[in-house]
């Protein structure tokens, strides 16, 4: 199959919560949750490349990938997601708290877009999200929705001794796709 020349869309955003296991120092990943409301998502490389001069010319070039920061803008943020990845707790009344000092979960965070050839399916694997900024505002004479982002940080996973990533991504076509975000997440096999 031929290649995008373009792609749009966001949907079928999942999350799958992670855990670690220290015995065989490896990342285990719960059955996936489906996020709905996605309206936008970014990244932005952490890293960058910078040129090493020697002789009045460029001898190398040095590349760092060190994760991925994320935007991911949604409609509005489900229960379940804060109290799975954002620490909120259930109050004995049912009111939802949040938990200042609760530690970071980590998580893998899937999404789907869309192209003109082929639609796309992603895996995030060790994913943090940062605290929540929430607004609204009041009605006018029209009526206009409120959203909340998440700022979230993608680091590297080591796939072998040689590689690793920060994603993977499948497309129409491969063997897992059918399946992808609704199994958990599992690390590539590379050839």
């Amino acid at each position: 199959m031929s290649n995008n020349i373009i792609t749009y869309g966001l949907k079928n955003v999942h999350y799958s919560k992670a855990t670690y296991n220290e015995s065989d120092d490896s990342w285990g990943y719960a059955t996936p949750v489906e996020l709905k409301g996605a309206q936008e998502f970014s990244s932005d490389l952490i890293g960058g490349s910078s040129s090493v001069y020697a002789d009045d010319q460029v001898v190398a070039t040095l590349n760092q990938n060190a994760g991925r920061t994320i935007t991911l803008k949604l409609t509005e943020i489900t229960d379940e997601f804060k109290t799975d990845i954002l620490g909120y707790k259930k109050a004995e009344n049912g009111n939802l708290v949040e938990i200042t000092n609760a530690e970071p979960t980590t998580f893998a965070l899937g999404f789907e877009f869309q192209g003109d050839k082929k639609a796309r399916r992603v895996w995030f694997y060790l994913c943090t999200c940062a605290p929540i900024n929430e607004s609204t505002k009041s009605k006018t004479e029209s009526v206009e929705a409120n959203s909340i982002s998440l700022t979230i940080t993608a680091r590297p996973i080591a796939i072998d001794d040689n590689n690793s990533t920060t994603h993977v991504t499948t497309s129409k076509g491969d063997a897992n796709y059918d399946t992808f975000l609704t199994t958990a997440p599992s690390l590539p096999v590379i050839k």
